[in-house]
């Protein structure tokens, strides 16, 4: 990572838990580096502090650290770890990464989200040797006969790589599009899609010993390092736009993001870009479906995103499994092309993870 991409330096940071569970108590002070949640679900790693400082507050969905001082963890050395034990050690350390065994195919994905996001790009063009330790570390864990960089501009960038151009039309760098492209199927067997922030996390860690700690943003189509748990209210000031009463500010693109809950709220570290949606925008509502059919025809995935809405808005999350809401890649163009201004990707999303979360307690009851 080069000199000039040093994170900003923050008073305060507040971390999102997703499925994470706490470690830490209000009072306690903490290192920079040290872990404060652990996760609870596969292909999460854990979370660690991103300032050295003293706990303001903790409940189920955030944790919130004043920031008071600069001791840090002791770096961790990986020679001789490898395969699983690196693995293990990686999402000990942050790392978002899949445990899969039988990997033929490793795809990774260096195409920004959206038009307009460029935090990806900006890793490619600056920071190819952190990647590289990130790509060699994956090439350890999971030993794939075959390995691609799939980017719009990005060839020679990284030697352990073979270069797939993808398209530069929305939805085409989404991970099951991308996967197409590569390997002709969007969701082929023993294949697995990393986004390049998992890479540049992985190479972080393997650079310095320590823990995931910052990532690469995009704030008015320009991209730069911050800390994770980082203020959005913050990041937004740095363009000099000022935040008003009904303004949304959005963890990603317009299409994809989520609304932050407030400007105090925490990137994390799937957090590629904030943007401020400004009052002046359409604003989704709870307005029955017309049944125009324009999200069907619109659908990349092929499928009847006005159904699987329909059932997930009364609650039928059954009925919205059996139409293959599982085969949505959430790009967002239902959303974006409803005239009712439906929440078609707040729904699809919301029957997911009630989904998700029936199928986790049956497990449990077994």
């Amino acid at each position: 990572m080069n000199k000039h991409d040093t994170p900003r330096a923050i008073s305060q940071a507040e971390i999102t838990l997703k499925r994470h569970c706490y470690l830490v108590t209000c009072g306690q002070a903490v290192k920079r580096g040290e872990r404060i949640a652990t996760t609870s679900i596969s292909g999460l790693g854990d979370i660690h502090a991103p300032v050295a400082g003293t706990i303001d507050h903790v409940d189920p969905y955030r944790i919130r650290i004043t920031a008071d001082g600069d001791e840090t963890v002791e770096p961790i050395s990986f020679n001789g770890i490898a395969g699983q034990e690196l693995l293990k050690a990686l999402i000990e350390l942050g790392a978002d990464i899949t445990a899969a065994s039988d990997i033929q195919t490793l795809i990774i994905n260096g195409v920004d989200e959206e038009q307009g996001l460029t935090a990806r790009s900006t890793l490619l063009s600056t920071a190819s040797g952190t990647l590289e330790l990130g790509i060699q570390a994956l090439l350890s864990i999971y030993a794939p006969p075959a390995t691609y960089l799939a980017a719009i501009n990005g060839s020679d960038l990284l030697e352990s790589t073979r270069y797939t151009k993808i398209s530069e039309q929305y939805p085409a760098g989404l991970d099951p599009m991308v996967a197409l492209t590569v390997t002709g199927k969007e969701n082929p067997d023993n294949t697995l899609v990393v986004g390049l922030e998992t890479v540049f996390h992985i190479g972080r860690i393997m650079e310095t010993g320590l823990p995931v700690m910052e990532t690469m943003i995009t704030v008015d189509k320009t991209s730069q390092i911050f800390l994770l748990g980082t203020p959005v209210g913050e990041i937004i000031n740095i363009t000099g736009d000022n935040i008003e009463d009904r303004d949304r500010i959005v963890l990603g693109g317009v299409l994809r993001g989520s609304a932050a809950a407030s400007p105090m709220q925490g990137v994390t570290r799937d957090t590629t870009a904030i943007t401020l949606v400004k009052n002046s925008a359409p604003v989704a509502q709870d307005s029955p479906c017309v049944g125009c059919g324009e999200c069907i025809r619109h659908c990349p995935a092929r499928l009847d995103p006005a159904m699987i809405t329909s059932y997930a808005e009364f609650g039928m999350y059954d009925k919205a499994a059996d139409e293959s809401v599982d085969a949505c890649f959430e790009c967002g163009l239902c959303g974006f092309f409803c005239i009712a201004q439906r929440p078609m990707l707040q729904y699809i999303r919301l029957a997911k993870n009630e989904l998700e979360r029936a199928k986790s307690v049956a497990g449990k009851e077994k």
